[in-house]
């Protein structure tokens, strides 16, 4: 669907819409959500423990996958990826054994949060979804797309964030400092080895 930016519309902000509402179309319509090729099955949505944001378990028959996503009105934020994580973390599997799928989806993900979701690759199968919202005469119309993430602008806060991811996966899987220090490495690594333009090398923090 094309559209021009002043289309666009916050569920929250500008319809006054809360999360029930959107838990209802992700039940009527789960494939809005963008998580998969073939048709899609709500198992489970409930409210996260985080304000403004869902959990959802979509299963995937066909291709034997089970999505476990954090859908948020509004802006995405850093918390929203280790949330994510801390959920696929802490269940590679579902129990039918289907592989875990993890994704963040939010009305807007930040450049600070799609490079997040690229150094989380490092240890998940992380994906970033922009939920679209457009009106359109009395009736919303929702879309999903993906996120591709930003060159890399910022060195130092690059670093800070590798840091975080690093250290928050260390604690969920009992690591050691070394191990933490090492997967910060490799996230980094991973974030510039995606930028073409970057070093071959990640630069040290200023």
């Amino acid at each position: 669907m094309d559209y021009t930016p002043s289309d666009r519309v916050y569920l929250e902000d500008d319809l006054g819409l809360d999360t029930a509402w959107l838990a209802a179309r992700i039940v009527e319509d789960p494939a809005l959500l963008a998580l998969g090729e073939t048709e899609l099955a709500v198992e489970h949505i409930a409210p996260s423990d985080r304000p403004g944001s869902l959990t959802v378990h979509l299963a995937d028959p066909t291709a034997g996958i089970w999505h476990v996503a954090e859908v948020k009105l509004s802006d995405a934020d850093t918390d929203q990826v280790l949330h994510v994580l801390t959920l696929w973390l802490g269940s590679h599997t579902d129990p039918t054994g289907a592989e875990r799928q993890p994704s963040v989806v939010a009305e807007h993900i930040p450049p600070a949060v799609a490079r997040a979701v690229l150094m989380a690759q490092e240890v998940a199968p992380l994906g970033a979804y922009e939920l679209h919202a457009l009106q359109v005469g009395d009736q919303v119309v929702l879309h999903t797309e993906p996120v591709h993430p930003p060159e890399v602008t910022d060195a130092a806060a690059d670093h800070e964030l590798a840091t975080r991811l690093a250290e928050a996966v260390a604690r969920l899987q009992g690591h050691s400092p070394e191990q933490a220090a090492d997967l910060r490495l490799r996230m980094i690594g991973r974030l510039y080895r995606h930028d073409d333009r970057g070093p071959a090398d990640p630069p040290a923090p200023a």
